[in-house]
């Protein structure tokens, strides 16, 4: 918002995560901001679903930007209130992960990523949807979604994304694999999966990777499937995929794709932007471009720049199926 003197850009909803609303810094930005003029009106969220309903009442109010105030859970909460809006999204990432502001480069001090907000311009961004739910980076299951869930509060606030590595790694212990049916616009794919990962963005759980070729401007779904292995043959992996060159190694699958469904016999647990849900059929589809939201730069290209790409075969080892 680089004119604050516009009249339709004087007020700005922040919804808060209840966690972080005495935050010293927070706090000082939030009256930097009314010092320029601008009208700021703060909500707080106290359980789940807050987020949604501030964001969905603001949008309806006419404000100029809602912002999502927390971590990837509250933007996703603000993500789904906004739906059915063009009321553009501002993110100051006060969470423990900050998986998708990390990305994009989104400033992690509360000032910052408000005059961010104040002082460009929104840009156009695809979403993605899990079951008619919008998310904005990457939604797994498996290994991934479990260790999340299990990954408790107090851990998270004194380790930070470390939390959920070390959850991961308990997992491991079991390596318990699930049958899963895709359904991808050029067929069905069948596969014994220790997890999966479907991205609009690269990095989920602390900043690994995951989908490294995915875009959030491309219109497709990146989805990376990991099968059944040894405990050795996972832990390499692991490496590999903290370092993104995961593609292309045995017991690894990548498609990209505009939809899919991703069937399983019982219900499985799926971590989405942070969020939990629990089903055994799981309809997903890009939605290109129908969110504004303010990026310090233009939104990634499709593919890693050339000192990020993993090395070797990947590339040319993913498949694109389109409709």
């Amino acid at each position: 918002m680089a004119r604050t003197h516009d009249s339709r850009r004087r007020t700005i909803a922040l919804v808060i995560h209840g966690g972080r609303s005495d935050d010293p810094g927070l706090r000082a930005a939030v009256q930097a901001v009314r010092d320029r003029g601008v009208r700021v009106q703060p909500h707080v969220t106290f359980e789940v679903g807050d987020a949604a309903t501030f964001a969905r009442q603001a949008a309806r109010a006419g404000v100029a930007a809602v912002v999502a105030v927390g971590g990837d859970g509250t933007i996703n909460e603000v993500l789904n209130g906004l739906s059915g809006y063009d009321v553009p999204l501002g993110i100051v990432p006060l969470g423990t992960a900050n998986d998708f502001a990390r990305q994009v480069g989104i400033p992690e001090d509360a000032q910052h990523a408000l005059d961010l907000i104040l002082d460009t311009e929104p840009v156009r961004l695809d979403t993605a949807e899990l079951n008619g739910r919008r998310f904005l980076n990457v939604s797994a299951g498996g290994i991934g979604a479990e260790a999340t869930a299990e990954t408790g509060a107090a851990a998270k606030a004194a380790l930070g994304p470390l939390a959920y590595a070390l959850t991961g790694l308990k997992k491991l212990v079991a390596l318990e694999t699930r049958p899963l049916r895709l359904r991808l616009p050029d067929g069905e794919r069948v596969h014994d999966a220790l997890l999966f990962a479907v991205g609009n963005a690269r990095t989920a759980g602390g900043g690994m990777p995951v989908t490294p070729l995915a875009s959030p401007n491309d219109g497709l779904l990146d989805v990376c499937i990991v099968e059944r292995m040894g405990r050795g043959e996972l832990a390499r992996l692991a490496l590999k995929v903290r370092r993104g060159e995961h593609l292309g190694e045995p017991g690894v699958s990548y498609y990209r794709v505009p939809w899919l469904d991703v069937l399983t016999e019982e219900p499985v647990e799926v971590n989405v932007d942070g969020e939990q849900v629990r089903a055994s059929a799981l309809h997903y589809r890009a939605r290109p471009g129908d969110l504004r939201i303010f990026l310090p730069d233009a939104p990634p290209a499709a593919g890693a720049p050339d000192d990020e790409r993993p090395a070797g075969e990947e590339h040319r080892r993913a498949v694109r199926s389109d409709e």
